[in-house]
């Protein structure tokens, strides 16, 4: 049951990051506006926009100009949730899989950037490594943490 929650939330997360392989590149905000077709610009209503589901009951078409969507969206939030999934099945720890969904994230990120563009911005690579060294490190002193509670006879 938990393996079926994580796939939703790597689904809902892979949406996000559809998002910013968007509107990154474009320097549009990712927050600022709210999903829209990429074709007519008209937002998209939250019950169009629920990772996976909305992409296959609308076929891959915008409700409103009928202007086929990629299925890179698709593609993107179910590679996201199925790696997430194999993230969670292969940590041993919480921090293990938090850093193995980070990383895959940067990884998706990047990989359609690059896919796209031929380039992948500075600042995401940065901001990369800054994750990747603030897990480490957490997730260091909380192993040598515990560690300082384990005693021997």
């Amino acid at each position: 049951m938990f393996t079926l929650l994580v796939f939703i939330i790597g689904a809902c997360i892979g949406s996000f990051l559809n998002v910013c392989i968007y509107r990154l590149p474009r320097d549009i905000s990712i927050v600022k506006p709210y999903s829209f077709c990429p074709l007519c610009k008209t937002p998209i209503k939250w019950y169009d926009n629920i990772p996976l589901l909305g992409y296959l009951l609308l076929r891959g078409r915008c409700r409103y100009c009928g202007g086929k969507i990629s299925p890179r969206y698709f593609i993107g939030e179910f590679i996201t949730a199925v790696l997430f999934v194999l993230a969670y099945k292969s940590s041993s720890t919480g921090w293990d899989f938090a850093g193995l969904c980070i990383l895959f994230s940067f990884c998706i990120v990047n990989s359609f950037i690059d896919i796209d563009y031929r380039a992948i911005p500075d600042y995401l690579c940065i901001l990369g490594i800054i994750f990747a060294l603030a897990i480490n490190f957490i997730r260091s002193v909380v192993l040598f943490n515990n560690t300082l509670f384990i005693h021997t006879n």
